[in-house]
């Protein structure tokens, strides 16, 4: 397909609210097929009769799926920048293809593999779409790349309501059926997304630095700044990740939830995150990013505790809620704060990068979990276990260099050439 020409003003659709609600609105379906798998984690486990570290290693080979192409789909993002509308639309339809599969397959291995493959397409997202915010709005970037979140969020907190509602009521639970019936509605919405894409037109990019290489994620590890802000995401997604792992089994289990009940405390998770997710990233546009990501993180271990506490019933409800405010906003500062670090051309690596730590974290929480799970016996631990392990990152933050807005990693680029 032919190259679509830099940004014009004759289109509604170049327009930037036109232009960042297109793609909210796209990551937050992309994130509604997405945050299905957490509803269908414990309709899995009843299926093939799970144990602790069954579901473990299904999340983690999804997590897998998600996390490992972060260390090279920044690098073909910033080579493929040209191409930016097209990879977004793709990575939700190939997204929705895998669970389209995974409904007429028997084997929960070859389920597995293909919960992977939507999480390998759904990862191709991120780096084309933050950098194509980034760099069209860097005086909002931290707007910006929020409105971007809250659609994630949005759909993170829809989705499992939206499926367990649906999963309840009509399907009887038949998770086959809705992965099924799924595709119809992705295959429309992944060709309005282009539409909408290929008319706004794309920013003009300079090519006088340096083209980015596969091997540059890995200086990045150079530079304590951004080193600061990958800690600070590691440590959210692993109380995130490590929670969602048993989330919904601990509802249907100790609390004997079904599947919209499941799907509620998933979504309240992420749903009051969704809305604060602009306002926190206006914030840290006007004050810096520190504060914002200190007080996010000091509130999710105070929340994660809380709803050990609580346990059940309307306070954990409420305790859900309030930490998922914090829990999912404060990703968008993160990743801002990792852009305000990025020199020209090194954007969508800068976002591998920040995605590599989510995958680490992601990869290693499910496992500590169940093993938590299996000393006490008790599924309640995912709670205290999610809130003390952001600890440790919070005081390190307290003194660790954090990029300013827009100061760039240092008065060198980021990466040796």
């Amino acid at each position: 397909m032919a190259d679509i020409p830099a940004v014009g003003k004759t289109s509604f659709r170049a327009k930037g609210p036109s232009y960042i609600a297109t793609i909210a609105v796209g990551h937050g379906i992309k994130h509604w097929y997405l945050a299905a798998f957490f509803v269908l984690v414990p309709l899995l486990e009843e299926e093939y009769a799970l144990s602790a570290f069954g579901v473990s290693a299904l999340v983690v080979v999804r997590q897998i799926g998600g996390g490992l192409p972060n260390f090279f789909v920044g690098y073909v993002s910033d080579r493929l920048y040209r191409y930016w509308h097209l990879l977004l639309p793709v990575s939700l339809l190939v997204t929705a293809g895998a669970y389209f599969l995974a409904g007429i397959t028997p084997w929960i291995w070859l389920i597995a593999v293909l919960f992977s493959l939507a999480a390998v397409a759904a990862s191709f997202w991120h780096p084309a779409a933050i950098s194509m915010l980034s760099t069209r709005f860097p005086d909002r970037r931290g707007m910006a790349i929020a409105f971007h979140g809250s659609g994630s969020g949005a759909g993170e907190a829809l989705g499992p309501l939206g499926v367990g509602f649906i999963l309840a009521l009509f399907l009887a639970d038949e998770w086959r059926a809705y992965v099924l019936w799924s595709m119809i509605p992705a295959i429309g919405l992944a060709v309005l997304l282009w539409w909408m894409l290929v008319g706004a037109g794309r920013e003009p990019r300079t090519e006088e630095h340096p083209r980015a290489r596969i091997v540059d994620i890995f200086t990045m590890v150079r530079y304590p700044k951004l080193v600061s802000v990958a800690v600070a995401n590691f440590s959210r997604s692993f109380a995130h990740f490590g929670l969602l792992a048993f989330l919904g089994i601990y509802v249907r289990d100790d609390l004997g939830g079904d599947s919209f009940s499941v799907g509620l405390h998933v979504g309240l998770l992420t749903l009051l995150g969704a809305g604060f997710g602009p306002l926190f990233g206006h914030i840290s546009d006007r004050i810096g990013r520190r504060i914002p990501i200190l007080t996010a993180m000091g509130a999710i271990i105070l929340g994660m505790i809380s709803m050990g506490i609580v346990g059940s019933g309307i306070p954990l409800l409420v305790a859900l809620g309030l930490t998922g405010i914090f829990l999912w906003s404060v990703q968008d500062v993160n990743n801002a704060a990792a852009m305000d670090a990025a020199p020209p051309g090194t954007e969508g690596t800068v976002i591998g990068f920040m995605f590599s730590s989510s995958f680490l974290a992601g990869t290693l929480a499910p496992f500590v979990m169940a093993a938590a799970i299996n000393i006490t016996g008790s599924n309640v631990t995912i709670f205290y276990v999610s809130g003390i392990a952001v600890i440790p990152a919070f005081i390190y933050l307290l003194f660790a260099p954090l990029a300013g807005k827009g100061t760039g990693l240092d008065s060198h680029a980021a990466v040796q050439r």
